[in-house]
C-alpha cells in the first residue's frame, strides 16, 4: 500500500520532480497532463470596468466564414448592412432591426472585400473574377478575369465611376463600373518573398495611392495610372532575406494632404501626398492597419502592444502592453475609444486619450469584421452571428 501511495505522489508531483526521481520511466503524457499549459500570450488583463456595452440586437446567419485570413467584411450602405459569406451568398441586413431584407446568390466564392453602390455590389471571387451584380435583382451585369488572386477593391464614393483593383501579382487596374472595360492597368516587379496579404487602395485628389509587399509606395494618376511619385519603408535589418520583408499588408490613411502607412519589419511613416516627401518617420512593424482620430495614429505591433503616437511628429503618446501577444487586426476607433480584437474572440474597449482598458465583449466565435457607425458598432462572428452594440461611458458619482 505504501508504495503505490508513493508512486502515486512522484506521479502527481511536477514535471521536473518527476522526472528526477524516475527518469525515463514516466511516460510523456502522463507528465503531459500534469504541466501547466504555457500560453504563448499573456493572460487577460484586469481592468476597472469604467463603460456599459447594450447588445441592441443579434442576427444569426446561416452558414460561417471557413478561411483564417478571409478578407470578407462588412459593408454599410444606407440603412442596411452587407454581409458576405462563404457559401456564395450576400445577405442584406436591416440596421435598425436586424432582419434579413434579401439574400443574393453570388454564384461564385467571394475572396475580396466587397463594394456597394447605388446600384451594384462588386467582389473579388475564388476563381479571380471581378464581379458587379445588381443588388436589387441578383443578375450579373459585368465580370473580368484577373491575372492573379483578387487581394482588395476600392472605390471613392457612390458616384464614382471606376473600380480600382489590387491583385496578387502586384498589379493595379482601373475598370469602368457600367462597363467593365479596363481602363489602364500598372505592374510593378513583385518581390521574391513577401507574406500574404495587401493594403487596399487609397483616393485622393485624382491620385490612387497603393503600398506593396517591398515596403514601396506608389502614387498614380487616376485617369491614366502613370506613377506620380513613389516613396519607400526601408527594413530595419537586411541581413537575410527573411530580415528583409518588408510588406505594407496593413490599411493606410489619408488625412489633410498626409497620408500615414507601416510596414512589417520597417517604419511608421507621414508622407505629403503630393510630393511623396517623408515628413516624419520611425522605427515599427505591424502586418495591421493603421486608426486615427483628429491629433494622433493608431496601430498594433507584433508584440501585441497597442501604441498612439501623434500624426504631427510621430512622437509616442501613450502605449498599451498588457495584451503582449494577445491582440489581432486593424485597432478602430469609435467615438473616443479605441476597439481591439484578441486571439481569445474579447473585443477589448480603450480609451483613446490615455490608452487605459474601459471594458471588454467576450465572443463566442472569432471576430470577422468591425464596423462603426455613429453611436453603435457592428461585429461579424465567423459563425455569421451578426451584432449590434452601443458603448456608454459609465458616469462617475
Amino acid at each position: 500500500m505504501k508504495k503505490i501511495l508513493l508512486l502515486v505522489f512522484l506521479f502527481t508531483s511536477s514535471c521536473s520532480t518527476t522526472k528526477e526521481f524516475l527518469p525515463g520511466f514516466v511516460p510523456d503524457f502522463f507528465v503531459n497532463y500534469f504541466t501547466e499549459e504555457i500560453k504563448p500570450y499573456s493572460n487577460l488583463p484586469d481592468f476597472i470596468k469604467s463603460v456599459e456595452t447594450y447588445l441592441v440586437w443579434e442576427k444569426k446567419i446561416s452558414g460561417e466564414i471557413i478561411s483564417e485570413d478571409s478578407s470578407l467584411n462588412l459593408y454599410k450602405f444606407n440603412e442596411e448592412m452587407y454581409v458576405p459569406t462563404s457559401d456564395r451568398k450576400l445577405h442584406i441586413i436591416s440596421l435598425e432591426n436586424g432582419e434579413l431584407r434579401k439574400s443574393i446568390d453570388t454564384v461564385l466564392d467571394i475572396f475580396s472585400n466587397i463594394i456597394v453602390d447605388s446600384k451594384l455590389f462588386y467582389f473579388g471571387s475564388k476563381q479571380d473574377t471581378v464581379n458587379a451584380i445588381n443588388h436589387v435583382d441578383g443578375t450579373l451585369l459585368w465580370q473580368r478575369l484577373m491575372s492573379s488572386e483578387i487581394m482588395s477593391i476600392s472605390k471613392s464614393s457612390d458616384s464614382d465611376e471606376v473600380l480600382y483593383v489590387r491583385t496578387n501579382d502586384s498589379k493595379i487596374s482601373a475598370i469602368d463600373v457600367n462597363t467593365g472595360k479596363f481602363l489602364w492597368v500598372n505592374s510593378q516587379l513583385p518581390p521574391t518573398l513577401s507574406i500574404r496579404g495587401s493594403s487596399s487602395v487609397l483616393l485622393e485628389d485624382d491620385k490612387v495611392f497603393v503600398g506593396f509587399d517591398d515596403g514601396k509606395i506608389v502614387a498614380f494618376d487616376s485617369e491614366n495610372g502613370d506613377a506620380i511619385w513613389q516613396s519607400q519603408l526601408s527594413a530595419v535589418k537586411a541581413e537575410t532575406i527573411i530580415d528583409r520583408l518588408n510588406d505594407i499588408d496593413g490599411s493606410m490613411i489619408i488625412d489633410n494632404g498626409t497620408l500615414f502607412a507601416i510596414s512589417y519589419q520597417g517604419s511608421i511613416a507621414a508622407i505629403d501626398s503630393f510630393s511623396g516627401q517623408v515628413m516624419w518617420s520611425r522605427e515599427a512593424s505591424s502586418l495591421y492597419g493603421l486608426a486615427e482620430n483628429d491629433d494622433n495614429i493608431f496601430y498594433i505591433n507584433d508584440d501585441g502592444v497597442l501604441w498612439c503616437v501623434d500624426k504631427f511628429s510621430g512622437k509616442p503618446v501613450w502605449k498599451q502592453e498588457k495584451f503582449f501577444k494577445r491582440l489581432t487586426g486593424d485597432p478602430v476607433f469609435h467615438n473616443n475609444f479605441i476597439l481591439v480584437k484578441d486571439v481569445e474572440n474579447y473585443l477589448h474597449i480603450i480609451n483613446a486619450e490615455d490608452g487605459d482598458i474601459m471594458g471588454r465583449i467576450k465572443n463566442k466565435d472569432p471576430i470577422q469584421s468591425i464596423y462603426s457607425d455613429y453611436d453603435s458598432i457592428y461585429l461579424l462572428e465567423k459563425n455569421l452571428s451578426l451584432k449590434k452594440y452601443q458603448i456608454n461611458t459609465i458616469l462617475k458619482q
